[in-house]
């Protein structure tokens, strides 16, 4: 895994909040962006870009996007209040970052739909109320640049929250509080919403920020993901077009 891209944020333990999961998925939304146009690229060009290994990225997109859809919903209702009552003057910056993320979930869902595009079976009829499909290399080159401009987004995005609201929320939010939002957050979501996803998260984690991540799960829990779900996406990685 590359070097952390959160600032302050080192691959051991540190002084102040331990944002583990919080860089895991900045360094996950900067990895699997420009992953999915490079794969997409590879498949097409060797000519492997079919149905099968269409619907094969989209599941491999939908679970990071669930992923990403969880960081942003949890920072607008639980990370960025943290933050403001630390440092009230970020205000402006927190109302930003919504509305950035509402302007992305666009760009998603134009990704989403490229996919569902690229992965229709080739010569079936149309139904009466569908338009005439655009052809594949059209197709391609929409999504391509599509995804080029939400890698772009994104970054800017991300730079936004580590150099505003990262450090407040590492250095300056106290540990009670802190404490208090992480279990405010762990009782809002229902495990089998993101267990069968954290492969993918905790695909280049470093040995401390896997155990990090997994070591307070439920032993019963964590047992059906390293026999099941860790599989079933190692099993879906080998499968997916070169990266």
């Amino acid at each position: 895994m590359s070097t952390s891209t959160l600032p302050g944020t080192p691959s051991a333990p540190a002084a102040g909040n331990d944002l583990t999961g919080f860089t895991l998925t900045h360094d996950l939304i900067r990895r699997a962006v420009p992953e999915l146009g490079r794969r997409l690229a590879n498949a097409a060009a060797s000519g492997a870009l079919d149905e099968a290994a269409a619907a094969r990225l989209g599941t491999w997109w939908s679970m990071f996007t669930t992923i990403l859809d969880g960081h942003h919903t949890s920072e607008d209702s639980h990370v960025w209040p943290v933050v403001l009552a630390a440092e009230p003057t970020l205000a402006p910056v927190a109302r930003a970052l919504e509305e950035q993320h509402a302007s992305l979930d666009g760009h998603l869902a134009g990704i989403e739909e490229g996919l569902r595009l690229l992965g229709r079976q080739e010569g079936r009829e149309r139904t009466e109320d569908e338009t005439e499909p655009a052809d594949r290399e059209t197709v391609l080159s929409r999504l391509r640049a599509r995804i080029a401009d939400f890698d772009a987004l994104m970054y800017e995005h991300l730079r936004l929250e580590e150099q505003t609201m990262v450090p407040v929320l590492r250095d300056r939010v106290t540990g009670e509080a802190y404490a208090a939002m992480l279990g405010s957050l762990a009782t809002g979501h229902d495990p089998a919403d993101f267990v069968p996803t954290m492969p993918l998260l905790l695909e280049q984690a470093p040995p401390r920020a896997r155990e990090f991540m997994l070591g307070n799960m439920p032993a019963a829990l964590r047992t059906r993901y390293e026999r099941e779900f860790e599989p079933a996406y190692r099993e879906l990685l080998g499968s997916l077009p070169a990266a």
